[in-house]
């Protein structure tokens, strides 16, 4: 028996993944997997969307580990586009290893917007050499007319789970997740009390702006939105008026054929700025955000006062970019292709950004004008010495590494990570 009550996996798995992901409807189930621990598993499950997958509304696997000291560490697949097939059952995985001191696990889904889904074909393999063995989970079939043992938490009023046999893909059954009647909470990013759209640029940004004092924007990561900042937000907009925005094609925001660029994104910035009437701003930019902020900084040197940027590239190469980032990037779009994801479809567009941009050469950075604060953690996705390059290369840079900390320190390290970005901001 697992030696943790419901109440407390329910507990932590809203916590963690709430920290990770923001808040999002979880389905899971409690497995006892002691007894595997530190060997690979992978989690499979087939999904059948009845909405197009987007940015907003989307169904993946996830999974817990829970240890002996009540702790716990989430894994959830960041892109549930790269399985979908539209009109099709999709085969999803979760792959991953066991913590060591792993007493039992939470497997299921997280479930974001207002979809509905069918779940079918649930199961657990260990890997042990080459061979797949299969850990046995109650009613992964769904067979059974109960839920049981399935669990629910964070569910927004008007989701619904039931065991329907209007869709089944093996059986008789299937479990259906409604979300289409959810009444969403209002967050940040999707505040529809405080968000508004402006046209910039041939499209509509969304944007959310709170707090009082000097203008602070945030710009946000490759296929993420303004809500990616959950864990700033509080903090940041006690001492500054936060300017929440999300990139074209990104969060609420829309996109049209352009061929996207970071020079693109740049220029909408500093369209958007114009129409707000803002100059000499301060500017936090998270990966691509970062990226953005910079060239804006380069084209654009009146609209920052000071910039603070984390996990920031200048070019895409072997010197820049951990190799292992652009094989999995490549083998993403490889597999995206196969489903028949459009070219057009913005997914994919986000991905050939990443592969393929951005082209700044150093020595433009001389034309940044304002302090520029340039963060990573210790493991992120690029090398200390790129980051170390822009921080040299910005007349007034000053480089910040986080220790133990890896790209989404913004998220798994908050504390130290606002306060790096509020002492910076703060200092005259």
């Amino acid at each position: 028996m697992i030696r943790l009550t419901l109440k407390l996996f329910l507990f932590l798995f809203f916590i963690i993944f709430s920290k990770i992901s923001g808040q999002l409807y979880q389905v899971f189930q409690a497995v006892n997997i002691e007894k595997y621990q530190g060997k690979n598993f992978i989690l499979e499950g087939k999904i059948f969307y009845n909405n197009d997958i987007s940015n907003n509304s989307w169904m993946v696997l996830s999974a817990l580990f829970l240890d002996g000291n009540r702790t716990g560490k989430g894994m959830i697949h960041s892109d549930g586009q790269i399985y979908y097939k539209k009109g099709e059952w999709s085969p999803y995985e979760l792959k991953g290893k066991i913590i060591k001191n792993a007493k039992g696990i939470a497997l299921g889904i997280s479930v974001a917007g207002k979809g509905s889904y069918y779940l079918d074909d649930f199961k657990l393999f260990i890997l042990e050499g080459k061979n797949k063995i299969e850990v046995p989970l109650k009613n992964g079939g769904f067979e059974d007319a109960s839920l049981l043992p399935w669990q629910s938490y964070a569910k927004d009023e008007g989701s619904k789970m039931s065991i329907s046999d209007a869709k089944p893909l093996s059986g008789k059954q299937s479990l259906f997740i409604d979300n289409s009647a959810a009444v969403v909470t209002p967050g940040f990013g999707n505040n529809k009390e405080i968000g508004k759209l402006m046209d910039v640029n041939g499209v509509k940004l969304y944007y959310e702006v709170y707090g009082q004092g000097e203008p602070l924007l945030l710009i946000h990561g490759n296929n993420s939105s303004m809500a990616s900042f959950n864990n700033q937000l509080e903090v940041l907009s006690k001492k500054y008026q936060v300017i929440g925005l999300d990139s074209r094609g990104q969060g609420n925001s829309t996109s049209n054929d352009t061929k996207l660029t970071y020079e693109l994104m740049a220029y909408d910035v500093n369209d958007f700025l114009d129409k707000m009437n803002l100059k000499n701003v301060n500017v936090l930019g998270w990966s691509d955000g970062g990226n953005i902020a910079v060239i804006l900084g380069m084209e654009h040197p009146d609209k920052v006062k000071k910039m603070a940027i984390m996990g920031t590239v200048l070019y895409n190469n072997k010197t820049s970019v951990d190799p292992k980032i652009n094989k999995i990037l490549n083998q993403q779009v490889k597999e995206m292709k196969a489903n028949g994801i459009s070219e057009n479809d913005m997914n994919y567009r986000l991905k050939m950004l990443l592969l393929t941009e951005p082209n700044i050469d150093p020595d433009e950075l001389k034309k940044i004008q304002s302090p520029t604060l340039v963060m990573a953690g210790e493991h992120d996705v690029m090398p200390e010495k790129h980051t170390k390059l822009i921080a040299d290369k910005i007349p007034n840079g000053k480089m910040l590494i986080f220790k133990g900390g890896d790209h989404e320190a913004p998220q798994n390290m908050p504390e130290k990570f606002n306060k790096a970005v509020l002492d910076f901001f703060e200092k005259i």
